[in-house]
């Protein structure tokens, strides 16, 4: 079915918001989300002497009375081995409600803004139309436009053999369960999966059980670590639906039965809206996530740790996640690492145009190598990945799982429902007042295709005046057309300084991050090797020296499925270990994100395990060090970089140029390859000029800060 709520066709504005407290002797915080931004009418709330960071509890034992708005609920509090105190407040209204807390003469208030679990809270308004999925994750039909169902717990256990299994109706536990081992304790593998619905997404949160006999979670468990996993799931879609996960998974089970984290007792969880082959917008995920956990922290338990996984588009939602939205997740661990769809955008839309180009008699006389040059990829066939897997997010008309009769259709339903990815985040991209479709900045111009082949000697200077004659650009419905495409520098300003484009702001540089990297360069996989270095080179500038918190694996292997998915679990499971001892020594020297030592403190608790690493082919070595990705070493041969169209065309390494700035055409940039006949056609071509990569991109600008409100 397509539900169907409000949309706005206004420029989106970013608004940063914080707490309101009043402390006299008691401080109340809230502790399972921050306070604006509650949801589903209750929060897990703190209280603490003022002054106390914990230890002691000074004056009274008794717990304070807690109230909202005026009205004493007592008995929600209670004593946590740390001095302070702890309950659930709930049947909490819509909008603004001060809780607060009393014992004695001393007080403390706290303002939290409540909101529906269907959100939203900062990603503007809803989608709409919106098709709904709850049924075939056996939730049942929707309950209401906004995709609700009821919350569905259900219970497995691994056998002796590995295999998963229902367990009984009575809940009691087989005999032929495996174990596994929790912090010392040997516990029996059986797992707990809650699903339902969380900000019109379908979310899953399993742990392991071991003792089931009730149907409510008691509060606690045996087999649980105390720190969460949550999973991002790759791709880059624009469903207009609640849509499925695409995350790694056992056949058949829900998505967050990953039998190797919950055997080292982590507890996960993930939400469709979290995978953005669902919705390419990394704020709704933000969002989304942010509500999971409030949800798991008010049901399950606060996590000691927050640690995401996910690889490809879960790389890119980690990254932006932990820059706009810092405190939802604590550490990262990504596979098949992209920085951001923005950035990345002009590559793939080159692909687009050139594999048309190559269908041209000119084009489709340039050799296999020749391609691969022009295109900068290790393999020609990279391209072909591209334009099969992604380029469609650029054509109106695809991608969308609603009824055909409501899509756009330029002739007979010119008012339809866009299939874009500028569309179907339209809060984040603006309005194009042109158009009335969502503002697309996409820019070629100065563009020269195929510089470093022609540079090269991969081909002459007349296929690179063709190339560059006929390249194009494409129609506002994705169509290629004669014309290069130009976008207003103001455009990608606004997406700059609203956090769409990795930067190293929040707390991108300030948490624990394991970038698991699977070489697969040469086989057209589209998740290539140069990406993490773009990222590196952009938090290192952030950091103003070295991101001592980003470290990179890379090892053999690798396909496009495996990549989507995560990456390889054997090195996902060692960077996770490696990551658990790197939290607890971040812990054992009290870091915070926000201290201003944070970078050296990150570098000096990373263990050796966590540090940079390169598995070599064929086993021939596992490198470990500062040195691995210095020019010359072993690794940097084993793997070398290659690049994209953009890259071939003379962009730097990190990849932040959107819209280049121009300079006129310079004769000697072509080492003679070029007659004067074929210098005048190229000056008709780049009559502004072509791109000056010595200068910083057109609209890039410093993100205004993290928590923005669209």
């Amino acid at each position: 079915m397509v539900g169907v709520a409000s949309c706005s066709s206004s420029t989106p504005q970013p608004e940063v918001r914080g707490e309101t407290t009043t402390t006299t002797g008691l401080e109340v915080r809230a502790i399972s989300t921050r306070p604006e931004y509650v949801t589903g009418g209750d929060v897990l709330i703190e209280v603490r002497e003022s002054g106390s960071a914990g230890g002691e509890r000074g004056g009274s034992a008794d717990a304070p009375v807690v109230a909202v708005a005026g009205t004493e609920r007592p008995g929600v509090l209670t004593a946590t081995t740390d001095g302070a105190w702890r309950g659930v407040v709930d049947e909490l209204p819509d909008g603004d409600t001060s809780i607060s807390a009393r014992s004695g003469d001393r007080t403390g208030t706290l303002t939290v803004t409540n909101h529906p679990i269907t959100g939203p809270l900062f990603s503007g308004p809803h989608q709409t139309p919106f098709a709904c999925t709850t049924e075939r994750f056996g939730l049942g039909a929707p309950t209401d436009a906004n995709c609700s169902a009821p919350t569905r717990t259900t219970w497995q256990y691994v056998d002796a053999n590995g295999t998963l299994r229902n367990l009984p109706a009575d809940r009691s536990v087989p005999t032929d369960a495996a174990t596994a081992e929790v912090a010392g304790r040997t516990v029996p593998l059986v797992v707990r999966t809650e699903s339902g619905t969380i900000n019109r997404g379908v979310y899953w949160i399993s742990v392991l059980d071991p003792t089931p006999a009730s149907e409510q979670w008691e509060g606690s468990s045996d087999g649980w670590n105390g720190d969460l996993v949550y999973r991002f799931g790759g791709g880059c879609g624009t469903s207009h639906s609640q849509g499925a996960p695409l995350v790694s998974a056992r056949s058949g089970a829900p998505p967050t039965v990953d039998v190797d984290l919950l055997r080292r007792g982590y507890a996960v969880a993930t939400d469709t809206l979290n995978t953005f082959q669902v919705h390419c917008n990394d704020v709704v995920s933000a969002e989304t996530a942010l509500m999971v956990e409030e949800h798991f922290s008010e049901n399950y338990g606060t996590p000691a740790h927050r640690l995401g996984e996910g690889g490809s588009g879960g790389a890119i939602q980690q990254f932006l996640i932990s820059q706009n939205y810092p405190g939802i997740i604590d550490a990262a661990l990504i596979g098949a690492p992209f920085p951001d769809a923005m950035s990345m955008a002009p590559g793939v839309t080159d692909c687009g145009l050139l594999t048309s180009y190559y269908a041209t008699p000119a084009g489709s006389d340039l050799t296999d190598d020749q391609r691969r040059a022009i295109n900068g990829h290790a393999s020609s066939e990279t391209c072909d990945s591209w334009v099969s897997t992604f380029l469609a997010v650029i054509d109106p008309t695809r991608g969308c799982d609603l009824p055909p009769d409501v899509i756009y259709d330029a002739s007979e339903r010119p008012d339809g429902v866009r299939c874009t990815l500028q569309d179907s985040a339209v809060n984040l991209f603006g309005v194009d007042p042109a158009t009335g479709f969502a503002m697309r900045p996409l820019d070629n111009a100065g563009v020269q295709y195929g510089l470093t082949a022609l540079q090269s000697g991969a081909i002459d200077g007349e296929q690179f005046i063709a190339l560059n004659e006929r390249i194009g650009g494409y129609d506002i419905d994705g169509v290629v057309q004669p014309e290069r495409n130009r976008a207003e520098a103001d455009q990608i300003e606004h997406l700059a300084r609203t956090g769409r484009v990795l930067q190293g702001a929040g707390d991108a540089t300030r948490i624990p991050i394991i970038a698991v990297n699977t070489y697969s360069d040469p086989t057209g996989d589209i998740h290539d090797r140069w990406r993490i270095f773009a990222v590196r080179d952009r938090l290192n500038r952030a950091a103003g020296g070295d991101a001592t918190g980003l470290s990179i694996w890379t090892a053999p292997g690798g396909n496009l499925m495996n990549s989507a998915l995560g990456g390889d679990s054997k090195l996902r499971n060692q960077a996770l270990d490696a990551m658990a001892t790197w939290l607890r020594a971040l812990d054992a020297n009290g870091s915070d994100t926000a201290d201003a030592d944070r970078l050296e403190v990150l570098g000096r608790t990373r263990p050796a395990d966590a540090g940079d690493r390169c598995v070599l082919p064929d086993g021939a070595g596992d490198l470990r060090g500062d040195d691995v990705y210095d020019a010359g070493s072993p690794c940097s041969e084993a793997y070398p970089l290659a690049g994209d169209p953009r890259r071939a065309a003379g962009q730097p390494l990190d990849g932040l140029v959107a819209k280049c700035q121009l300079r006129p055409v310079d004769p000697g940039e072509y080492s003679g390859a070029l007659d004067a006949a074929q210098l005048d056609r190229l000056r008709a071509v780049f009559a502004d000029g072509v791109c000056d990569w010595s200068k910083p991109g057109l609209g890039i600008a410093p993100v205004d800060g993290p928590w923005q409100r669209f």
